[in-house]
């Protein structure tokens, strides 16, 4: 009975090490942020003018991108152009800026959010207030997290801003679970 007793405490202490481990992931050092991928995820170095900026390789074609400093990309999803049908032969759709425009019979009678590719939602990072941007319908749209108040620098305040564009679903849901992730130490 006594090497039973023993034993349960052991074993409990080895099953607990095998959750808190997570063999599929490594951390990632960028010296200003940690974050914690999948093992395939690889740094790539970026040179920025008036930021830190680099990006991760996820696979062959997708990667995302990070920029710390004053211009950081704020992730924001400008309103989609909405027009009456009743305009189309004033507008010349070949052009690029004008292939976006929805056409609509009655552009006052529509609600804009229906047409935005992103949701948005507000977490807490690291102890920082966080813009978590993911897309409504996957592969369309951008995936990723804007901090507003990083740290305030040469009398600026420093934004982060981790995303990508266009992912594929189950890389989306790995860049969500990497965010969630991330740590900062001022450098």
């Amino acid at each position: 009975m006594r090497t039973f007793l023993w034993v349960i405490p052991l074993f409990g202490l080895c099953a607990c090490r095998q959750i808190q481990s997570k063999p599929n992931t490594k951390t990632l050092d960028f010296g200003a942020f940690t974050i914690e991928t999948p093992k395939s995820w690889t740094q790539i170095k970026e040179r920025g003018t008036d930021s830190y900026v680099g990006r991760i390789a996820i696979d062959e074609k997708d990667t995302i991108d990070f920029d710390l400093g004053w211009y950081s990309n704020k992730l924001e999803e400008f309103d989609p152009v909405i027009m009456d049908s009743s305009m189309m032969a004033d507008v010349d759709t070949s052009k690029e800026g004008n292939r976006d425009i929805i056409w609509v019979k009655n552009s006052r009678a529509v609600d804009r959010d229906n047409y935005r590719k992103n949701n948005v939602s507000w977490d807490t990072f690291d102890g920082r207030r966080a813009k978590i941007v993911y897309p409504r319908q996957a592969g369309i749209g951008t995936t990723g997290v804007y901090i507003d108040t990083l740290w305030i620098s040469r009398g600026a305040v420093d934004h982060f801003s981790l995303y990508g564009d266009n992912l594929k679903a189950d890389i989306e849901k790995e860049v969500l679970q990497a965010i969630r992730t991330l740590k900062f130490h001022k450098f």
